[in-house]
């Protein structure tokens, strides 16, 4: 079994928890892009129908395409500023856990790849991460 797919979607990092006081309480909310981007990328693995049990180790793969902005001179060919690749790959196995997997820490092997690509997409492939017979 294996899940793949394309989502079109802007790829967002993964934005730190807000905090904020509301009558007289502390209280801790997830920013509205964040939360907007991780509804998006959950609803697409979604129709996909595709779950993977619990104690299944998983490789993930995915490749976050942005645009390339005009100010980025022609010679740079990859997206080497902010935001980090570890922030795009946070916001998209927290948005598929429990809904695709029980847990994230099921990942066993991640590569995330950050690209300039027109459309905006992630391209996602999850599949089971099983050991080669030669070790």
């Amino acid at each position: 079994m294996k899940l793949e797919t394309t989502i079109f979607v802007e790829p967002t990092p993964k934005a730190r928890p807000r905090t904020t006081i509301r009558k007289g309480r502390v209280v801790t909310y997830t920013p509205r892009g964040t939360a907007h981007a991780e509804n998006l990328i959950r609803d697409k693995a979604m129709e996909l129908g595709i779950f993977f049990d619990a104690g299944v180790p998983l490789r993930v793969e995915a490749t976050f395409y942005r645009p390339k902005p005009k100010s980025t001179p022609k010679r740079v060919a990859l997206p080497v500023a902010r935001p980090d690749w570890d922030n795009y790959g946070k916001l998209l196995t927290d948005a598929l856990e429990k809904f695709v997997y029980p847990s994230d820490s099921a990942i066993t092997t991640c590569t995330i790849r950050k690209r300039f690509g027109s459309p905006p997409r992630i391209e996602l492939s999850i599949e089971p991460d099983y050991p080669s017979p030669t070790g």
